[in-house]
């Protein structure tokens, strides 16, 4: 069966797109078994969703890239790390707690405990989300928003790194010259996520 290939236009965002984008990543995560076992509660995790997901579009405004397909089909955000690039967590995360509540912070600190003990150290742009809105999967919307900085990627010999948080789109990625690393992050209780990097082609 052939693949869609989706044909739109893909723009860098800004800040005035921070509530589509933080809208965009909401709905696409709902269903996301990560974000299922950091909210077990599928009210809670309607309620926080935009709450958790804020912070994270504000700090790749601010110190990374946004980039959004057609007029909010999908969404990426990308992370500078290394190569006079600091990690910077800024004040976006700082009330992440309050927003979300202490039970839910608590699963998510042991997420990012587990990411950032793996990450690797070498220079690259790191992708935490890329987010389709539900009514439009299937489509291609993320093979499109990843090709384009992708293709930005490799003219500049520049690798990227990420984490799969299913099996399906680990195959994704590897489509796209991403491969899997010797380990996973296993969740307690939970998914595990599949840490990927890819060299510049």
């Amino acid at each position: 069966m052939a693949v869609t290939q989706w044909q739109g236009t893909i723009r860098r965002a800004s800040t005035q797109d921070a509530a589509l984008v933080t809208g965009i990543l909401a709905e696409a995560f709902m269903r996301d078994p990560v974000s299922s076992w950091i909210f077990p509660a599928d009210d809670h995790r309607a309620r926080v969703h935009p709450a958790f997901f804020g912070p994270f579009v504000a700090l790749a405004l601010r110190t990374g890239e946004v980039h959004v397909a057609g007029d909010g089909l999908g969404a990426t955000l990308w992370l500078p790390v290394g190569g006079g690039h600091d990690e910077d967590e800024g004040e976006e995360l700082a009330d992440l707690e309050n927003a979300i509540g202490p039970e839910a912070m608590k699963r998510f600190g042991i997420l990012d405990d587990q990411m950032a003990a793996n990450h690797p150290g070498e220079p690259h742009w790191y992708l935490p989300f890329i987010g389709v809105h539900p009514e439009h999967h299937g489509k291609g919307v993320g093979s499109a928003l990843l090709r384009d900085r992708l293709t930005e990627l490799d003219r500049a010999g520049t690798a990227a790194y990420l984490e799969a948080s299913t099996p399906r789109n680990a195959a994704l990625y590897e489509r796209l010259g991403f491969r899997r690393r010797p380990i996973t992050l296993d969740l307690p209780d939970g998914p595990s996520l599949f840490p990927m990097w890819r060299e510049p082609a």
